[in-house]
């Protein structure tokens, strides 16, 4: 009567366990996407931004430098680039389960940086905004 109580504990624990992990799994799948759907944002974001530095660059009595134009490019060029770390990043997890445990562990790391360069690009953001309101202002 125990063991087959026992037996029963373990196999409930193992479906919660299961269960635990695919939860995981998605909440990670569910970070990346949002962080995506930021990406799309801030690009557009961004480039609005460039147009709006070269409209300010254009207009003859407002004396802005051109080197402000390098935020927004920069900002642009590291959203494509960290688009395409995600993507590869998801190339990766198609073939998860003939990865090794070292493998995976190199993966999940280069996640983490990849989110961490999304916030980073996110603050460039609120940068290329402070500096274009002061822009419009002079």
């Amino acid at each position: 009567m125990k063991d087959k109580e026992q037996a029963e504990l373990l196999k409930e624990s193992g479906e919660v366990m299961r269960n635990l992990d695919k939860e995981e799994e998605k909440a990670k799948d569910e970070v990346v996407k949002y962080f995506d759907r930021i990406h799309d944002k801030l690009f557009a974001y961004q480039l609005f931004f460039l147009a709006g530095y070269i409209s300010l660059i254009a207009i003859p009595s407002i004396c802005v430098s051109v080197w402000w134009l390098v935020i927004p490019v920069f900002c642009v060029i590291r959203l494509i680039y960290i688009d395409w770390r995600m993507m590869e990043q998801n190339r990766f997890r198609l073939d998860l389960s003939n990865k090794s445990l070292r493998e995976i562990k190199v993966h999940n790391d280069e996640q983490i940086n990849i989110n961490r360069q999304s916030l980073e690009v996110i603050l460039e953001s609120i940068v290329t905004t402070i500096g274009f309101v002061i822009m419009l202002i002079k």
